[in-house]
């Protein structure tokens, strides 16, 4: 069940996603892709891509890094 999965969880993304979507509606305006480099535990991606539905939001990160990420 996915309520039963151990998601790695950073308190400063948390903190720190509103405001960086406020910034992201002004700048991302039209249709169109971003690719987040070193997306860490994924917070940001799905709270932004989630926020702007007329962007693909493709997270990123290293293989060594996914183990607490994976879908």
């Amino acid at each position: 069940m996915a309520s039963d999965l151990q998601r790695p969880f950073c308190a400063a993304a948390d903190r720190n996603k509103a405001p960086i979507l406020d910034v992201l509606r002004h700048v991302f305006t039209e249709a169109g892709c971003i690719l987040e480099i070193g997306s860490g535990t994924g917070q940001h991606a799905v709270y932004f891509a989630t926020n702007l539905p007329h962007v693909t939001w493709q997270a990123t990160e290293l293989p060594a890094e996914l183990g607490g990420i994976e879908a």
